[in-house]
């Protein structure tokens, strides 16, 4: 019976590794896809790595981009021992010529835990670094600072006197996610004098929080107690003034661990009363100045 058992789990195996082919070359020569078809061949599959090999070398930019999105979608679905490949070939895409491949794989390779990255990931993201072809650099740079990588490469390049102010700005961010001293206090220095507005909280607020350092969000925690109706309201047909602590408290809340207001998958507040949930925020943080963040997700 054993036997038995062994022979048809590889042959459902093949069988699903023909399915797998057959789709991915009729999607070559179509490119429409099918959703509901790809999620059941993705939650059955087994060791896509090797299967998807020749699909991220295809001369068609469509099939190597879907084979890329079979390679994020099951690497998120497989135990955490088994990521390290998907992670590997993800950042591996990013030497893909083009530049959309690169973008997308470098916003997929934020959503796993950094534990999730074997010392070969961190190689490759040394590696890419020194290449300065490597498009979307922010989106490489902070992924560094966040996996642990690169941090010599970037102490360097920060001292570099020709460096552009933005390049400058994610470099010190991503050595504030590493802890470097040098790179929290530049990202200090640069917030303190700015003025709490909507800009601030849409364009540079994101940014500090990804540092996880508490003496740079204390100062987020500072704007989120301020009664100053500095900001407006998201509808662009009727921007109202409003306090900009609702706004940053939605940032905030997910990287505080065992923080009382909770946030959606997508992004708001779980609750219908947004001023007590502001004021239930801001008394826990009085409470509990020693709060601790959480730095395993991006």
């Amino acid at each position: 019976m054993k036997h038995i058992y062994l022979i048809t789990l590889l042959f459902c195996n093949i069988a699903l590794y023909g399915q797998v082919d057959v789709y991915l070359d009729e999607y070559r020569a179509s490119g429409k896809s099918d959703f509901e078809k790809e999620k059941e061949l993705l939650g059955e599959a087994t060791q896509l790595p090797e299967l998807l090999r020749p699909y991220l070398q295809d001369s068609l930019l469509h099939v190597r981009q879907k084979a890329y999105s079979f390679l994020y979608r099951k690497g998120r679905l497989v135990a955490e021992s088994e990521k390290h490949p998907y992670i590997i070939l993800l950042l591996k895409g990013c030497e893909d010529p083009n530049g959309s491949i690169v973008g997308q794989n470098l916003i997929w390779l934020q959503s796993f835990s950094k534990n999730d990255f074997p010392a070969e990931a961190k190689e490759l993201i040394n590696a890419l670094l020194r290449n300065s072809q490597v498009p979307h650099r922010k989106r490489l740079i902070m992924l560094a600072g966040y996996v642990n990588a690169g941090k010599e490469w970037m102490k360097r390049q920060s001292l570099q006197p020709d460096l552009s102010p933005n390049d400058r700005w994610f470099l010190n961010l991503a050595l504030a996610r590493l802890g470097d001293e040098a790179g929290i206090e530049f990202c200090l220095g640069a917030l303190q004098p700015l003025e709490l507005n909507n800009n601030l909280v849409e364009f540079g607020l994101p940014d500090i929080i990804y540092t996880r350092q508490k003496k740079l969000l204390n100062i987020c925690i500072d704007y989120l107690n301020s009664d100053e109706p500095a900001c407006l309201s998201a509808d662009p047909d009727n921007e109202t003034p409003l306090l900009c602590g609702y706004r940053i408290l939605e940032m905030i809340a997910p990287v505080i661990i065992d923080f009382p207001v909770k946030v959606s998958a997508i992004g708001g507040l779980e609750t219908t009363d947004y001023r007590q949930a502001l004021l239930t925020a801001r008394q826990w943080f009085r409470e509990h100045p020693d709060y601790q963040v959480q730095t395993d997700e991006f």
